[in-house]
Order: C-alpha cells, then structure tokens, then sequence
C-alpha cells in the first residue's frame, strides 16, 4: 500500500518539472495547469522541503506560461487580421492582454486593436456604400480562399497550436480526433462555417457523438441558428455530461439570450460538479452582475481572489465597485490584486 501510494501521490517538484517538459514542448496552457495544481498543492500541504522556493517558481512558471500563451493570441491576431476577420483578432488580443502585463506586449496588442476597429469601421462603410449589406457574397469569411494559405506551418502543428487553449482533458481527447477533424477546426478557427460544416458531418461516423455535437453547436451558434444551437449542446450533454465545453458553450448561449435565469442555473449545475470550477464561477458573478445583483457579484468575486484566477476576479470586482461608487475599495483591489502578474 505504501508502494501504491507513493507512485500515485503527486509531487510538486515533479510536477514543476513536468511542467518545464511541456513548456519546451510549446504546451503552454497544459504547463500553466501543472503549474497551477502544483502551486495549489504547495499551499495546502505542510513540511514539504523547499516550499517557499518551489511556490516562487510556480509562480514564475505560470507568469511564462501565460506570457507564450500571450504571444500565441497576439500571433493568431495577426493572421485574423491578415485574413479580413477583424472580429476574430479582437477576440485574441483581449485574451492576450489578459494574460499578461508585459509592457511590449500589451503596447503591441493595443496597436493591434486600433488596427482592428479600424478596419472594422472600413468594413461597415464598404458594406454601407455598396448597399448589399444582406447579400451572402459580401461576408468577410467568404473572401478567405485557403484556410491555411497564410499560415507558415503544416495543418496539425496549426491545430495544435488552436487547441492548446482548451481544457486539459478535452486537449488530450482533441489531439487524437485526426486530420480530417482538423482541418474542419482550422476552417471553422476562420469563420468559413459553411465549409466547417460539412467538413464535420463528413467527418462523423458514431464515435465521439459528445464532441461532435458540441462543434455542430457552436458553428450553429456562430451562423445565428441559436434554437438548433441549444439542441446541439444539450445533445452533447446528454452524450457525455462530463463534457465541459458543451456545458460552456450552452451557458454562454443563455448568457448571450439574456435568458440569466437560465444562465444561472446551468452555472450553478457546473460549479456544483465541478466542471470549470473558476470559469463557471466567475461567469455566475458575471450573471449576477447582469441581473443587477451587485451584492452578489461582488461576494462571488471576492470568493475567488484566492484562486488562480484572482486576477480576471480582481479586474471585475474593482468595475463593479466602481459602479456602485465604492472608489477606495476599488483602489485597494488595483493596488492588492492588480499591480503585479497575477496568474
């Protein structure tokens, strides 16, 4: 029993140098996660030699994880940006800005969304002035002609670097879905949603139903069909209700509705099971905050301040208290939580 023990038990240096493994390797968000259970077991356990040094490291890993990962939106804004998907870009930047408070970086991505909302503006007065604003053809995702024509590296290497972001369980199951499955995310990845459509239902042959509804959902949600979107996400609920994505996806559907009851329920059934744990938590404030329950929100917030994701907590408590006028608290938020790397 002891034997068994000791290969099962997690060590956090061992861990701290799984997660050096995965870094070199351009794994980036499942470091950051190794990194991150590696830190929490630290703080929960005693006696534990080198704690302090190992909790340093930690948070120096984590700090360079999302740093790479930072890098990797910025990158991918870029290409979105170089394909005409301004939206899209936006989409990374704010993920690159999030994860990050490296000056470069940061000056590098808002350079970028000035880009993007600039050619946003172009787009909506070519649209304007033609006067064809609800022709199919004028579609911005329609102009790409090649998935992978501006992309300097080979089709799976790309949707590796896609799928890094995902949750870890659902990365590895990902990764072995093969090149056809592939080359519908990577299309779906630049807004040819028609293409990625019919790229899944070729793919689909009975396995992996989960996942398969959950893509088809979200390609629906995307094309605006959002009734048979909620069908496919409770589909792949029903076929595997470990699937975190589907229960996200359906979550943000609600949100997105503004059908906040809802929403709340399907966060608290995640939260409940586990499932994204800070993610649904900090989503169920989100809701809260929607619904004009401030007190909650901010209750919620507070909550996860002593989690890893005490930095996205942190930028979301201080605008709520600014709202509701509470300014000092808010300035001990910025200054406690908001003045250094916080993942």
């Amino acid at each position: 029993m002891n034997i068994l023990k000791k290969l099962f038990s997690k060590n956090p240096a061992d861990m701290v140098a799984r997660g050096g493994r995965l870094m070199e390797e351009h794994h980036y968000y499942e470091a950051r996660r190794v990194y991150e259970d590696a830190r929490q077991l630290l703080l929960s356990a005693n006696g534990v030699q080198g704690k302090e040094e190992l909790l340093v490291t930690c948070e120096e890993r984590i700090c360079s994880a999302n740093h790479a990962l930072a890098e990797l939106n910025i990158s991918e804004a870029e290409s979105a940006l170089g394909r005409g998907l301004p939206d899209k870009a936006l989409e990374h930047l704010e993920l690159a800005k999030s994860l990050t408070d490296d000056a470069l970086l940061r000056e590098k991505a808002e350079g970028l969304v000035a880009l993007c909302c600039g050619s946003s503006d172009e787009q909506r007065e070519t649209v304007s002035v033609s006067g064809c604003s609800s022709c199919s053809s004028c579609v911005p995702e329609d102009l790409v002609t090649d998935d992978s024509s501006d992309v300097n590296m080979p089709l799976m290497e790309y949707y590796d670097l896609l799928i890094q972001q995902l949750p870890r369980e659902m990365y590895s199951r990902y990764s072995d879905l093969g090149e056809e499955f592939a080359s519908m995310y990577v299309i779906a990845s630049g807004n040819r949603y028609g293409d990625a459509l019919e790229l899944l239902e070729a793919w689909y042959t009975g396995s992996d139903r989960d996942i398969y509804c959950y893509e088809k959902g979200m390609i629906l949600f995307r094309l605006g069909h959002v009734d048979t979107a909620e069908t496919s996400f409770r589909d792949a609920i029903g076929a595997n209700a470990a699937n975190s994505l589907a229960h996200l996806g359906l979550a943000l559907l609600l949100i997105e509705g503004q059908r906040l009851h809802e929403a709340g329920q399907q966060l608290e059934i995640m939260m409940s099971a586990g499932i994204l744990a800070e993610q649904s938590r900090l989503l169920r404030a989100d809701v809260h905050v929607l619904a004009g329950d401030t007190d909650r929100a901010i209750d919620m917030y507070s909550g996860l301040l002593t989690t890893p994701s005490a930095r996205m907590a942190a930028e979301r408590l201080r605008d709520v208290l600014v709202q509701c006028g509470r300014s000092n608290d808010a300035a001990y938020i910025v200054r406690r939580y908001l003045g250094g790397c916080g993942h």
